[in-house]
């Protein structure tokens, strides 16, 4: 039996102990990883929750404009590197690193709470400054960047700092750094996808800005929290506080450039990819949260991918990482799964988020997954040659900030302008690869060695990649993104990558001459100069100039294509009109439209033109308007939220001379019921006295007034009717007298009341009170058509407090005859109706023209276009006939028009309607035998239903026609 000696047994004791103590502390490491990775999830969750509000909110307080927001971001992205500069020259001495970044937290939490609620009171209370400056543009810049940069600047330092200073806990120098670092990244980064779909998806809805503000600020204090409560197992330090780094002749430059510049090919690539993507993706917050979401996602799985790989050269594999991101750019968009078209409109405008997610995976997922793995591996290599965990974590963060803060700027402004999407991401994927140049050594090119074999291998597969890429691949995007709009035969006349969108501007033609532009951004139809889309364009100036003739200057916001300021250069007594828009490429595009009586408005010498965020003009323009109006995009379209509410309308309201008139678009088809109340509710805040108004279909227009509107003075009034100008104008969208502007009325302050009580108002602090959900058409005709009801919409008027206070009247002539024929096309257009029996009670019972030329399909803008091709012609082309036909109707010249459907009956009808018609007219005119003779000639080819039954029905009824057969 072999016995230990007492010195053998104390040692074998000993050792167990060792081994113990060591397992114990293994574990209790792992416990701490854990513990710091719950705490960087919640600290991620809680930074994109405020990142988001305080870019949102900083916008409304000063501009959302593309140079605005850029100002913004870099006030941002300026803290967060103040914050990596603090930490790359400090070493953390006598404090418990955790306690220290319970502090941060703590800072972050509460500061960034505050901005919530402060900002908005900010902007209010800086207005006076910036209308002082509003003459001296650069001084404005200077201070909005100065003052963004100070509001942000607390809260974004410690948001910089609070990585760095993590890693100075103690156990956590006992494990492997470049995995410690990348499961932390890792896990911070997954709680920011936290926050982005809590935010938007649940958060925002629920609870608005102000909810939101305050759950994001209790994750940052339960981070503080739990870093406080166990900081207390930290062994103390001995040492004082004190910077300690400084950049020398050690530095590794080499490293930090390469964090620099993935920093910026990254955040750019994210600009590229958003513009892309908006070819088929609708620009909605839903669709951007979800594209970020994934692009979070795919950084940071890649750092928990980062933490597990066990390597002692990081150095080694990162060109191979740098070179993987440049081919992984390139094949993400080669082989983008093109989206199957949607619905029965055959349109690119994807709304569905798990399809944007499947997208946005495909395209955004690899290059963003190994980017997440990239970073991990830059700081390790810093870490080998500072040694310092803080040092070096903080300043390659530094330069990684730094580089994320040029890079969607040089996108934005530089590469999408100059060289398109898609020049922009082979350009970024090339950069990655020169980045892997710059961070190889000599000796990894060896074909001795897998590595370099590795590297040259993937070398040559990025530059054949480069060679078989398909360079005229976003010519097919592009194509896709406008088909749904040439299937009116509508043909490209431009296109522009601009700063912020990309616009593609259609021409439809109509007998060799254009007919009406439709301007496309990105996958929408954002405009156009469609005759009935003119009808509300050109009452938003009408309306306000025929209730105050007196004007003298008018304000547009968002210039579109142009029908709105066209409408106010046509009014010779207003002296000054000013349009502003987002988009510089809008106004580039003026001079592209052409047509009948239509000349650039931008030409005339009243006009001046801002590029300028609408709502940040209203905010910081010291001048007043008599008159201001606006045309927005889209309301579902991702920020035009903020021009519809209560606090936006107050702006106008502010700007407004006393007794101005505001009119703004409410297009109720875009909205559901209770959203279209929200917006109501949001302007009768504002504007006491408000009122909508309409056409006969559902776009409709609010007006309101600073004061009391008073009475049109009378000579004033028909000075702006008997203009030649104005009243053809008028005519061409289907006022053709004054006393049809009664028939316009929709609703008074009183009714808006009424129907919103109870609901609550659009605001800045609830923007989900518009939704990213569909609207219900069937709902929207209901809400409509109940206030387009001939009796109901008479007696609303006749009982109108406002109406009877401010109405001429002169004006209220013939109100039944106009209301019903307002109700009569709205029923026509939106769900149809018996075209004959409307024409021969327009025919009959009124001089209209209008309503004439819509029963045939046809319009002023045609039939001006048809006459001039008639006559180049000297006779009558079949094509232009159905046009010429109408028009002869409209002028009740019932003879020209029987002639023309006889020259259609020589040819053999095309369209059975035709044949209906001239029957008719045959009665109408007094040939009752030539209308029975056509009857029993064409008996054979007709199907008899019961609009046939119905048509015989009344002929025999009114004129003593006898049916065929």
């Amino acid at each position: 039996m072999v016995t230990l000696s007492h010195g053998q047994d104390a040692y074998a004791r000993f050792a167990a102990a060792v081994a113990v103590t060591k397992a114990a502390l293994q574990g209790f490491q792992l416990v701490r990883v854990a513990l710091v990775s719950l705490i960087l999830f919640l600290s991620g969750c809680s930074a994109l929750l405020f990142q988001t509000f305080w870019l949102r909110l900083s916008g409304l307080a000063f501009g959302n404009s593309i140079w605005s927001a850029a100002l913004i971001l870099s006030s941002f992205m300026a803290g967060l590197a103040l914050g990596s500069a603090i930490a790359a020259r400090l070493t953390l001495r006598r404090v418990r690193p955790l306690r220290v970044y319970a502090g941060l937290e703590s800072i972050v939490g509460v500061f960034g709470c505050t901005l919530v609620f402060g900002l908005p009171l900010l902007g209010q209370w800086l207005r006076p400054i910036f209308q002082a400056l509003w003459h001296h543009q650069e001084l404005l810049n200077i201070l909005r960047f100065s003052v963004s940069f100070l509001v942000l600047l607390l809260p974004t330092t410690a948001m910089g700092l609070t990585l760095p200073v993590l890693l100075e806990d103690p156990l956590l120098h006992r494990r492997q750094f470049g995995r410690v670092i990348a499961a932390f990244y890792g896990f911070n980064t997954l709680g920011a996808v936290a926050g982005a779909l809590l935010g938007e998806g649940f958060l925002m809805r629920r609870f608005g800005l102000p909810g939101t503000g305050l759950t994001a600020a209790c994750l940052s204090l339960a981070a503080a929290g739990i870093a406080w409560l166990f900081a207390g197992t930290e062994p103390a330090r001995t040492q004082a506080t004190q910077p300690q780094f400084s950049l020398g002749k050690q530095t590794p430059w080499k490293l930090l450039l390469v964090s620099l510049g993935t920093g910026a090919l990254f955040l750019g690539l994210e600009v590229i990819w958003s513009r892309f993507m908006r070819l088929y993706v609708a620009s909605t917050s839903t669709a951007f949260c979800t594209m970020l979401a994934v692009v979070l996602a795919g950084i940071g799985l890649g750092g928990l991918a980062a933490s597990a790989i066990r390597t002692a050269t990081p150095r080694k594999i990162l060109p191979l990482l740098l070179l993987l991101v440049a081919i992984g750019t390139l094949l993400s968009y080669v082989f983008f799964p093109v989206p199957v078209l949607q619905g029965d409109s055959k349109a690119f405008h994807i709304e569905s988020w798990p399809e944007i997610a499947r997208l946005s995976f495909a395209l955004m997922f690899p290059a963003a997954f190994l980017s997440g793995i990239l970073l991990p591996i830059i700081v390790s290599c810093v870490q080998e040659e500072l040694k310092n965990p803080m040092n070096s974590t903080g300043l390659t963060i530094l330069f990684n900030t730094v580089g994320a803060a040029i890079g969607p700027m040089l996108a934005g402004f530089v590469l999408l302008p100059w060289l398109g999407f898609q020049s922009s991401l082979i350009l970024s994927a090339a950069g990655y690869a020169a980045l892997a140049l710059l961070a190889c050594e000599k000796q990894c090119w060896s074909l001795r060695k897998p590595l370099g074999i590795a590297l040259i291998v993937l070398g040559a597969s990025f530059v054949l990649t480069l060679a078989s890429f398909p360079y005229h691949r976003n010519e097919t995007h592009f194509e896709n993104a406008r088909r749904p709009f040439e299937a009116d035969q509508s043909v490209l006349q431009k296109k522009i990558e601009g700063t912020a969108d990309t616009l593609q501007l259609l021409r439809r033609d109509l007998f060799g001459e254009p007919y009406y532009y439709r301007l496309v951004t990105n996958a929408y139809s954002m405009s156009g100069t469609h005759p009935r889309s003119q009808r509300y364009m050109r009452l938003f100036a009408y309306l306000p100039l025929a209730l105050r003739p007196e004007s003298e200057n008018a304000l547009l916001l968002c210039y579109g294509v142009g029908i709105t300021a066209d409408a106010f250069t046509r009014d010779p007594r207003l002296k000054h009109l000013t349009v502003v828009d987002i988009s510089k490429e809008v106004f580039d595009l003026a001079d592209s439209y052409s047509g009948s009586e239509y000349s650039n408005p931008l030409r005339d010498p009243r006009v001046t033109t801002f590029v300028q965020d609408g709502r940040f003009f209203l905010q910081a323009s010291p001048d007043h308007y008599d008159i201001i109006t606006g045309e927005p995009p889209p309301l579902k379209v991702a920020g035009t939220v903020n021009l519809y509410t209560q606090q936006f309308f107050e702006l106008m309201h502010n700007r407004l001379k006393d007794g101005g008139i505001v009119t703004f678009w409410l297009p109720i088809a875009q909205l559901t019921t209770d959203e279209t109340k929200a917006i109501l509710r949001a302007f009768h805040k504002a504007f006491s006295n408000a009122s909508v108004w309409a056409t006969c279909d559902l776009e409709w227009i609010m007006m309101g007034s600073k004061g009391p509107l008073q009475r049109p003075d009378q000579e004033l009034a028909r000075s702006f009717w008997s203009e030649a100008k104005t009243r053809s104008d008028l005519g061409r969208i289907g006022i053709e007298s004054p006393e049809q502007m009664s028939g316009l009325f929709v609703m008074d302050s009183e009714e808006i009341e009424r129907i919103t009580q109870g609901v609550e108002p659009l605001s800045d602090f609830y923007p989900k009170r518009l939704t990213d959900a569909h609207p219900d058409l069937k709902a929207a005709y209901q809400f409509g058509r109940n206030y387009f009801d001939t009796s109901a919409a008479l007696r609303r008027f006749l009982s109108s407090s406002f109406i009877k206070e401010i109405w001429p009247e002169e004006w209220r002539k013939s109100l039944d005859l106009f209301f019903l024929v307002r109700e009569m096309q709205f029923i026509s257009e939106m769900s149809g109706s018996n075209w004959l029996a409307d024409l021969d009670l327009y025919l009959r019972h009124t001089q209209l023209r209008t309503p004439v030329l819509a029963v045939q399909n046809s319009d002023e803008f045609r039939l001006a276009l048809a006459e001039k091709f008639s006559e180049r012609a000297h006779s009558v082309p079949a094509e232009a006939s159905p046009d010429l036909i109408a028009g002869a109707l409209a002028r009740r010249d019932f003879p020209a028009a029987i002639q023309l459907l006889e020259t259609e009956k020589d040819r053999g009808f095309s369209n059975i309607n035709d044949f209906f018609l001239l029957t008719y007219l045959y009665c109408l005119n007094g040939s009752v035998e030539k209308a029975e003779a056509l009857a029993s000639a064409e008996a054979g080819s007709i199907q008899k239903d019961w609009f046939v039954d119905w048509l015989w029905g009344e002929l025999q009824a009114q004129f003593g026609f006898h049916p065929p057969g």
